[in-house]
């Protein structure tokens, strides 16, 4: 093989390993993950759906955010889009069953009075790669601020 070949083949090489670490950092970083939000007005019970999802690069929940009312009681129903099992769970321990394709199951959150941590899947890689639930306390309007 002439030389210039074997550099040419070399600097293709190097590239093509360049391009496959960036997909894999630009992958578990949420992909082309955007933030939606969806406001919970409360008072009563709230069903809301999430969906998890693979997505083009990673994993996701959709809406990935809730803004909720404070005193709000929250159920979510867990639907999994995606074409993987996945779960939900919330730190302090409430988690649905493993979900395969199409599967679903509704998670109780209780009456929402102060934050929640994250919401995740539990599945190795899966949050890291997006696969998180925010939830966010808002005062309603005339509502006296907690201390």
């Amino acid at each position: 093989m002439k030389p210039k070949r074997r550099h040419v083949l070399a600097a293709s090489a190097i590239a093509l390993a360049a391009c496959l670490i960036g997909f894999a950092a630009f992958a578990l970083s949420g992909g082309l993950d955007r933030t939606a939000t969806e406001r919970v007005h409360g008072g009563e019970t709230r069903v809301v759906r999430v969906a998890l999802v693979d997505a083009v690069l990673g994993f996701d929940i959709t809406p990935d955010q809730l803004v909720v009312d404070r005193g709000t009681h929250v159920v979510l129903e867990v639907v999994n889009e995606g074409d993987e099992v996945h779960d939900l769970a919330l730190e302090s321990g409430a988690v649905t069953k493993r979900l395969d394709p199409g599967q679903s199951q509704r998670l109780d959150l209780g009456l929402i009075n102060d934050s929640l941590p994250e919401l995740y899947c539990t599945l190795p890689g899966h949050r890291s790669a997006g696969m998180t639930l925010d939830i966010q306390i808002h005062e309603p309007e005339g509502a006296v601020p907690r201390e």
